[in-house]
């Protein structure tokens, strides 16, 4: 099916090439600034000493986290930022390192006609030419307006079910530890965030992205634009929650990964759980974004433990796979974000 939508000049139908992105050489210092923007202090993304000797890598890798973010931002620029970035699907299947170049690539797998929207459904991968693979591959739905006008909310209750993020419990598997295992369906973590969004906090997610769209961080620029304001990046609520100073002190065994440290959910300790702190890394995400926050909202979030296998076959090594199921809103009550994370837990050998 090819659907022609007023001032879309992208071809919309199957097999349709969007225009790589490529984010270029991510060093040293890009993932210093990202973990400083979203919070991070899992030493695995910073400290040589530490990836080395506890995580036996060859070194820091990339943040999942910023290649999520990368993937929600090339989806929204292959369709002239008019669409509705509603699902995306990440599986993160390989590490990549600092001083690696990454590049995204996606093509239309399907465009159909959903309720009030064109849906097209979109395959992407991350291409490092360092290592000459795809070490990201996952799909996603943009919805578009058949009018052409700019989808700044939508209302996704007339979409197809089959399309929703899986918010069921699934039964551990077998290779599971038993204190993994004993957490499944438990509710694990409900914050709510301290301060509200603020221009402050948009404004170094955007510089650790890069190349953002104004209207997520200048006031002036979006007061021009669409959304009549500044809206935080899509996928920001993942990281925009909060704590007050001192809240999360840092342990001070050099073992410990930093995760202790940090306020966002989903991304459990590995201490918490009970496994090898230095192994952690993200598997991969499916989210359903349903608004976007605004400077002054205040951010609330639960996570559930939702699952958990054994993967003795991973990329990176044999690894406990754990499923969380996480909710984001604002204290008003407005829906922003239900994602299923997957981290994963590498089994270290000493």
């Amino acid at each position: 099916m090819t659907i022609d939508i007023p001032g879309l000049d992208l071809p919309l139908r199957a097999g349709t090439e969007l225009p790589p992105s490529d984010k270029g050489l991510i060093g040293y210092k890009h993932l210093t600034r990202w973990c400083a923007a979203q919070q991070n202090w899992d030493k695995v993304h910073y400290n040589q000493d530490y990836a080395r000797e506890h995580g036996k890598l060859k070194d820091v890798y990339i943040n999942g986290a910023i290649k999520g973010q990368s993937i929600v931002q090339f989806l929204g620029a292959s369709f002239d930022h008019r669409g509705w970035v509603w699902r995306v699907n990440t599986d993160f299947r390989g590490m990549d390192f600092a001083e690696e170049h990454l590049v995204i690539h996606g093509s239309i797998e399907d465009v159909v006609e959903a309720g009030r929207y064109v849906a097209a459904r979109v395959g992407f991968r991350i291409h490092n030419p360092d290592q000459g693979a795809d070490t990201t591959q996952g799909d996603a739905i943009v919805l578009l307006d058949p009018e052409g006008n700019c989808v700044v909310e939508v209302d996704d209750r007339d979409l197809p079910d089959e399309w929703r993020v899986d918010t069921g419990i699934r039964e551990a598997g077998d290779g599971v530890p038993d204190r993994i295992r004993g957490m499944v369906g438990k509710r694990m973590d409900v914050v709510e965030s301290v301060i509200p969004v603020d221009l402050s906090r948009l404004r170094l997610m955007a510089d650790a992205v890069m190349n953002v769209n104004p209207w997520h961080y200048h006031p002036e620029k979006a007061a021009e634009g669409p959304f009549g304001g500044v809206v935080a990046m899509p996928l920001y609520p993942l990281h925009g929650l909060e704590s007050w100073p001192d809240a999360k002190p840092f342990d001070p065994d050099p073992a410990t990964l930093g995760r202790e440290g940090v306020t966002d959910i989903g991304r459990l300790d590995p201490v918490r759980l009970g496994v090898p702190p230095g192994g952690i890394f993200n598997g991969g995400n499916f989210v359903e974004i349903h608004s976007l926050a605004r400077p002054g909202d205040t951010l609330t979030a639960e996570c559930v433990l939702a699952g958990a296998a054994f993967n003795s076959d991973h990329a990176v090594g044999p690894s406990v796979m754990v499923d969380t199921l996480n909710r984001y809103g604002t204290t008003s009550g407005r829906a922003l974000i239900t994602e299923r994370q997957v981290m994963g837990y590498r089994v270290l050998e000493d």
